[in-house]
């Protein structure tokens, strides 16, 4: 019989520094995308993070786990959620990246467990009133923020923010049916093969749009390479090692919180590195988002116990696989 023994300080604190390293790497993610895909278009920033990230995260799986054996029923599950968190998720997400202001794409991060819980009313799972008030306060940013976008002089469309509402929504939907796959498979052997299978048709689409040289003919700077393999490497291979280190030690509720930073971040950034100015009223409304997003996925006294008592139901685990970017 083995005694379950409580994390020491130390463990704790290191988990915390890989959540916000986390965090960090997910809020510049969108800063280098947009920087990026001033030179390159979607297709080509896209199959080459796939390509680099999907190899090193499937190498590493098998060499932690082997070569999976599924029966083909799993794997089809496999590949049809990755189909939603990865051709269209990416498809969505970078064109809301290339409409918008990277600071306002960036709320993506703070909208997917806003958007996670009424989904999870069609399963079977509850919420609490204090997730139930950060959905109606987020959703309620949402609504100012599309009201702006009427106002003369606002870089923010209403187009460019469907764009992302889509993006958000597809990835809630990943977030959902990973789950249970993830506690019954293994959360890194699951994120390499449903990245690697999920993004076959994306990749078949984006075979003959790939572009070699900039937009006016001349070779692609090595910065831009260098922005790719930031966001594959960084983004998704680093920052899903240090997401789920820090949750198997904090625990699911507890590093989930600090998901809302990354919009932080990705808005201080882009003001600092793209030199984006947006009028005070946008970002008010972006606050209002993450202060909702927050409320939607603060820790609450019992509810972890709750989630395991209801995995079957898709509430929260600590086997949740971290969000790829």
């Amino acid at each position: 019989m083995t005694v379950a023994t409580s994390p020491s300080p130390a463990s704790e604190r290191l988990a915390l520094a890989g959540v916000l390293l986390t965090v960090f790497l997910w809020g510049a993610n969108v800063v280098a995308l947009k920087a990026v895909l001033g030179v390159l278009n979607a297709e080509t920033t896209n199959t080459v993070r796939v390509v680099i990230a999907g190899t090193v995260l499937v190498a590493l799986a098998v060499q932690a786990h082997g070569w999976p054996r599924w029966k083909a029923r799993t794997w089809l599950a496999v590949g049809g959620v990755g189909l939603l968190g990865n051709t269209l998720f990416q498809a969505f997400f970078l064109t809301g990246i290339e409409l918008n202001p990277a600071g306002v794409a960036g709320l993506v991060n703070g909208l997917v467990p806003v958007l996670v819980l009424p989904l999870g009313l069609l399963l079977g799972q509850r919420f609490t009133r204090c997730q139930g008030l950060g959905v109606a306060v987020a959703f309620a940013g949402l609504l100012g923020l599309l009201a702006l976008t009427r106002l003369p002089g606002v870089s923010v469309t209403p187009t460019g923010l469907l764009w992302l509402l889509a993006a958000g929504l597809v990835w809630a939907l990943y977030t959902l049916f990973n789950r249970p796959l993830s506690a019954r498979l293994g959360t890194l052997p699951f994120v390499a093969f449903s990245l690697t299978l999920g993004s076959v048709p994306y990749l078949l689409y984006a075979l003959p749009h790939l572009q070699f040289s900039g937009p006016t003919g001349a070779g692609v700077p090595g910065a831009v390479w260098l922005g790719i393999g930031f966001s594959a490497l960084g983004a998704n291979v680093a920052a899903y090692l240090a997401w789920a280190g820090g949750a198997q030690v904090l625990g699911a509720a507890r590093t989930s919180v600090w998901q809302a930073l990354a919009p932080v971040i990705t808005i201080l950034l882009s003001a600092a590195l793209l030199r984006e100015r947006l009028p005070i009223s946008v970002w008010g409304m972006a606050a209002v988002i993450l202060i909702g997003a927050t409320l939607a996925n603060w820790p609450e006294p019992g509810r972890a116990s709750r989630s395991l008592k209801t995995e079957g139901r898709f509430q929260n685990t600590d086997e949740k696989a971290p969000p790829l970017q």
